[in-house]
C-alpha cells in the first residue's frame, strides 16, 4: 500500500467514525428525553383536601387518594403529617 491509500483508508474510517459519533449522539439524546415526563407529572399530583365530614367512606376514600399521591410523589415518611395538616380544611382542620 502506498501512503496515499494509506491515508485515503485512514481518512474512511475517520468519516465512519465521525457518523457513527454523531448517530450514536442523536440515539443518547433521544433515550434521555422520555426520563425528564415522570419528573413533571410527579410534580402534577394534586394532594386532595378534606373537610371532615362524618361519612366514613368518604374519609376512607379520601386516606386511600391520600396514600397513592404520596407514592407516586415519593413523599419520605417525616413529611407526611404536615402535607395532610395543609390539606384539611373546616371541621377536619381541628382535629
Amino acid at each position: 500500500m502506498t501512503m496515499e491509500e494509506r491515508f485515503e483508508s485512514i481518512m474512511k474510517k475517520c468519516k465512519y467514525l465521525q457518523t457513527h459519533h454523531d448517530e450514536m449522539k442523536n440515539q443518547n439524546a433521544y433515550l434521555r428525553r422520555p426520563l425528564g415526563e415522570p419528573i413533571k407529572q410527579r410534580k402534577a399530583v394534586e394532594i386532595p383536601e378534606f373537610e371532615g365530614r362524618l361519612d366514613p367512606d368518604e374519609f376512607l376514600e379520601w386516606f386511600q387518594a391520600m396514600e397513592r399521591a404520596f407514592e407516586f410523589k415519593e413523599i419520605p415518611e417525616d413529611k407526611k403529617v404536615k402535607r395532610v395538616a395543609l390539606k384539611l380544611r373546616s371541621f377536619a382542620s381541628l382535629w
